[in-house]
């Protein structure tokens, strides 16, 4: 990923404005055009809540509408989103954003509601960042997205940032996070931060036992998300009483581990590029309902104890997650490991309802027959005939998902395999990449005749076929918990 892919993606994710981008308020029917001022007549808690929508500068503005809004913006908890203080490129004066930031900081008397700096370059600001961070922590800051607008990637947050105890939700984007282990940190316990429900650390470099502070620091964490971090840190341990939601969004690490999460809903794991293993540990986990994405190819699988293997056929004992309901895996059907793969996960999840299977076709131009030699072998012509029972697949399976379907023997031979088996099956969406060509789907819609010929183990199945490009993904909707299945269908097909 470029510079500007990397903004991209971590723009997208931080939360979104709580005021409109388009509202505005005008003086032209105000008295001195010898209209009747009416509004000024409304009660100041509903004045409040119409300078409170407003962005920063047209807020400040109000006071000069009349006597009645001179104390409004004052006395309006404070929101606040740099972007809207840019009066030129960001390739200009780099210290004008900052300054203007510190004087709308310093003229608001608090409290501060939602402050979101992402635009301002902080390289040589250490004395603006250091005041920010004092007037946060004294004017209780609730929603706080601070991103130092690269480069370079080293800039040192200040540790004071683990000092602003009225937090409820913190993005930090492209930091040197503070080292947690330093005697001049806060003690760790749930006094740093006792109301965060929400954290996202975006691209930054931090420790392992950094994480493990800010875990421990934050007794009603249900969100944690992990950007854009490559490495940093190696491993990612999660011990939580109170965790509902672990995401690692654009993120490598060696390992992340669900030590003890009595409460976690769901860990998501997305990634478009392959090239890097990555073991995904499983332990004390027994709400966890929604997983994914697992990929066939670099993530090595282990529960409890137990590393799970492919080619193995039956189900391990003591190597189950029976609580998850939803799961979504990435596999190659070209490659045959992948697909051996794919068959012996699913066997780790006996009670799955929902299963998302996303298609890896990275080169479409690939030779099937190729891809499985270079893998070691191929699947033989009897493989999906000898497959064992996967109990998941028939006796709880309701839906299935194929994401960028291919129509590729081995997807069709699946998808049979499904149909034949799963005696609760009742809807199966193929989601076909945007790019495929019309003549392709032209040419290719013969192989989905088996399909409907077959006689469906259900006694009746739903056949849909949806469209979305490739790499589509939506954060928001991985981190949004009342979405009880945050992986997307795609769009319909009109066909």
């Amino acid at each position: 990923m470029g510079l500007n892919d990397i903004l991209e993606q971590l723009y997208d994710c931080l939360p979104e404005t709580p005021f409109s981008s388009d509202a505005s308020l005008s003086a032209s029917t105000s008295n001195a055009c010898g209209a009747e001022d009416r509004i000024s007549a409304l009660p100041d808690d509903l004045l409040r809540n119409v300078v409170s929508r407003l962005a920063v500068k047209d807020a400040a503005r109000t006071a000069a509408l009349s006597s009645r809004w001179n104390s409004l913006w004052t006395s309006t908890p404070l929101i606040l989103e740099d972007r809207h203080l840019l009066t030129q490129p960001p390739s200009g004066d780099r210290s004008a954003l900052p300054a203007a930031v510190s004087r709308v900081l310093a003229s608001h008397p608090g409290p501060f509601r939602w402050v979101s700096l992402s635009r301002s370059f902080m390289v040589n600001q250490e004395e603006a960042l250091a005041n920010w961070l004092r007037l946060f922590a004294d004017k209780g800051v609730e929603t706080l997205v601070l991103v130092n607008r690269p480069w370079p990637l080293g800039v040192a947050l200040p540790e004071s940032i683990l000092r602003c105890s009225s937090l409820r939700r913190l993005y930090l984007g492209v930091w040197l996070f503070p080292d947690t282990s330093r005697p001049t940190a806060p003690p760790r316990g749930p006094g740093v931060f006792p109301r965060l429900q929400e954290l996202g650390i975006c691209h930054a470099m931090m420790r392992e036992r950094d994480i493990e502070y800010l875990l421990a620091c934050s007794p009603e964490l249900k969100i944690f998300a992990l950007i854009l971090s490559y490495g940093f840190p190696e491993r990612v341990p999660i011990t939580s009483n109170s965790l509902r939601c672990l995401l690692l969004w654009f993120t490598i690490v060696e390992e992340v581990e669900i030590v003890a999460a009595p409460l976690l809903q769901r860990l998501i794991l997305f990634w478009l590029h392959r090239g890097r293993t990555t073991r995904v540990k499983i332990g004390y986990a027994p709400k966890l309902t929604v997983l994914g994405y697992l990929d066939t190819a670099n993530h090595v699988l282990q529960i409890g104890n137990t590393t799970i293997k492919a080619g193995v056929t039956n189900a391990i004992p003591n190597a189950v997650v029976p609580s998850v309901k939803v799961l979504a895996l990435n596999v190659d059907f070209r490659v045959a490991e992948e697909v051996k793969t794919l068959l012996t996960f699913l066997r780790c999840f006996p009670q799955v309802e929902t299963l998302h299977i996303k298609s890896h076709n990275e080169d479409e131009n690939q030779d099937e027959e190729q891809d499985y030699e270079d893998t070691g072998g191929k699947l033989t012509s009897t493989f999906w005939q000898e497959v064992g029972p996967i109990e998941c697949v028939e006796s709880r399976v309701k839906k299935v998902v194929l994401d960028q379907f291919s129509m590729g023997d081995n997807e069709i031979e699946f998808l049979m395999l499904c149909k034949l088996r799963a005696k609760v099956m009742h809807k199966v969406v193929l989601v076909l990449p945007v790019e495929l060509r019309p003549e392709a789907l032209t040419e290719n819609i013969w192989k989905l005749l088996p399909l409907g010929a077959a006689n469906c183990a259900s006694g009746n199945c739903e056949f849909a076929l949806h469209t979305r490009p490739r790499f589509t993904c939506d954060y928001r909707g991985a981190s949004d918990l009342s979405l009880s299945d945050p992986f997307p269908e795609g769009i319909v097909l009109n066909c």
